[in-house]
């Protein structure tokens, strides 16, 4: 697999020598009233003259699909109401060299073509490579599932059932284009980069129960069952990670990641970005700042333990996140920012090989008015995902670092596995790790989890040995940035 670096500003050295900035007392102090923390420092507080101009924008703009729209792809009730628009937010960031564009949209997901699409406009609206474009999903339910080249599939069959309004699409990425070019606009200097955690309580819980038969029982988003409500948490990442971006002592603009599926219920028509969009909106009314919010790799973590699917449930989840993101920021450290290391890696994922999974069969129910409706759609995905990687074998992910601050990007729905196997590489260092990016292969599970069974291995279009090749790249891009 490629693995591509842009290192821009300064060489490994002379970053290693500057290492964090003292600020003056009086900085440190009003920092330390809202809870900051500075790490050990070295002496002298301005930078030396061969340091980048580092500079940041946020944006954000409007993808809340018209009413009728299909919501997740087509498989549930359409939307009829919106309680909270769906926006598309995120950051340019520049250190005069290297220009990334670091984007969460309030969508189910985007797959192949429409990924393909948005991101396009994205990087020619900021003047830079697609590559240097991370384009996530936050994944509520009650939003579109989008993929132009699935409609293309699908719309030229008999009685085809809706999936996605392709002028809508195309005008969604306009408007995300639109805003780039307003924020590549309207840069301005930053300084500092903090990063902290916490840990939210009771809401994220696996969805797959280890049962004594090596099998799973599956435990979803929301759950009636008083046994699945008592069964542990077990596997996940309980920590809300936080970034910051500041100029001198003023916060900029947050970063928040946590791995869980963010629903509470959905299939009701009502859009909405769910419990991080209403948890993100508060904490900018607070602080009249902009906060940003990445779902980490959740493919097997939901609320399903802590969560019944009811008005007030979802009142308790959103305070849970606001909870987490608070003690995040109270719990942040800050360091000096440096030059933007941007890493690329090429991963060739393994397409299913069973026959349900072949292109005669994925094509024959697609095309055969009496199936169902979710499985026609289905077939028109995969249809699509797998046409691309005949294509173009290969998927990218990529990897930002500044200063002490590492953000993975990958793509699908990934198990949690692959972000803590991701911290496990660098133990010292703060990895925040953003999911589903072009999400055209579904799941990506773990290669065990195909013989245990549940619901993520019937809809993921990947197999073994995908989880060996997703971790070689990952740990290419994290052991890659090392400094020397």
């Amino acid at each position: 697999m490629a693995v591509t670096e842009a290192v821009a500003g300064m060489d490994r050295r002379s970053r290693k020598q500057r290492g964090r900035i003292t600020l003056g007392n009086a900085a440190i102090a009003a920092l330390a009233g809202m809870g900051v923390l500075f790490g050990a420092v070295l002496s002298g507080a301005a930078a030396s003259p061969s340091s980048p101009t580092l500079t940041l924008a946020s944006f954000s703009f409007d993808a809340t699909p018209p009413i009728g729209h299909p919501l997740c792809g087509g498989w549930i009730k359409p939307l009829e109401a919106v309680d909270e628009p769906l926006l598309g937010k995120g950051i340019i960031l520049s250190d005069g060299r290297t220009r990334v564009v670091l984007c969460a949209l309030d969508w189910c997901e985007l797959r192949t073509a429409s990924h393909d699409l948005m991101r396009r406009k994205m990087a020619e609206a900021a003047g830079v490579p697609e590559s240097q474009v991370a384009l996530h999903t936050v994944h509520p339910h009650n939003a579109p599932m989008a993929d132009l080249r699935a409609q293309e599939l699908i719309e030229r069959e008999t009685s085809p059932p809706a999936h996605l309004d392709v002028a809508f699409m195309h005008a969604a990425a306009e408007r995300a284009a639109a805003a780039v070019r307003q924020a590549a606009r309207q840069m301005r200097p930053f300084t500092h980069i903090g990063y902290g955690k916490a840990k939210v309580e009771k809401f994220a819980s696996t969805r797959r129960i280890p049962q004594p038969n090596g099998k799973v029982l599956v435990r979803s988003s929301s759950a009636k069952s008083a046994a699945l409500h008592a069964a542990p948490e077990g596997r996940i990442d309980p920590w809300l990670r936080t970034i910051t971006f500041f100029d001198g002592p003023k916060p900029l603009v947050r970063l928040h990641y946590y791995a869980s599926h963010p629903m509470s219920f959905y299939g009701d028509g009502r859009g909405s970005p769910d419990t991080p969009g209403w948890a993100r909106a508060r904490l900018e009314a607070e602080e009249g700042i902009p906060h940003i919010y990445f779902t980490g790799c959740g493919g097997d973590v939901g609320a399903g333990k802590y969560n019944d699917g009811t008005p007030e449930a979802r009142a308790a989840l959103i305070e849970r996140l606001v909870a987490g993101m608070k003690g995040a920021i109270a719990a942040t450290t800050v360091a000096q920012a440096t030059a933007l290391m941007w890493r690329t890696a090429d991963v060739r994922f393994a397409r299913r090989v069973e026959p349900g999974f072949s292109d005669a069969r994925l094509q024959q129910v697609m095309a055969d008015p009496k199936a169902p409706v979710a499985r026609r759609l289905n077939a028109a995905l995969a249809l699509a995902f797998y046409e691309r990687l005949a294509a173009r074998p290969t998927v990218e992910i990529s990897c930002l670092r500044i200063g002490p601050v590492w953000m993975l990007h990958l793509p699908g729905e990934p198990f949690v596995e692959y972000q803590l196997y991701a911290q496990s590489l660098r133990p010292e260092a703060f990895v925040a790790v953003a999911g589903y990016g072009d999400c055209g292969m579904g799941y990506i599970c773990t290669d065990a989890a195909f013989a245990e069974g549940g619901y993520e291995p019937t809809a993921s279009l990947v197999g073994p040995p995908s989880e060996q090749r997703l971790k070689s790249a990952i740990a290419q891009l994290l052991d890659g940035g090392a400094e020397r």
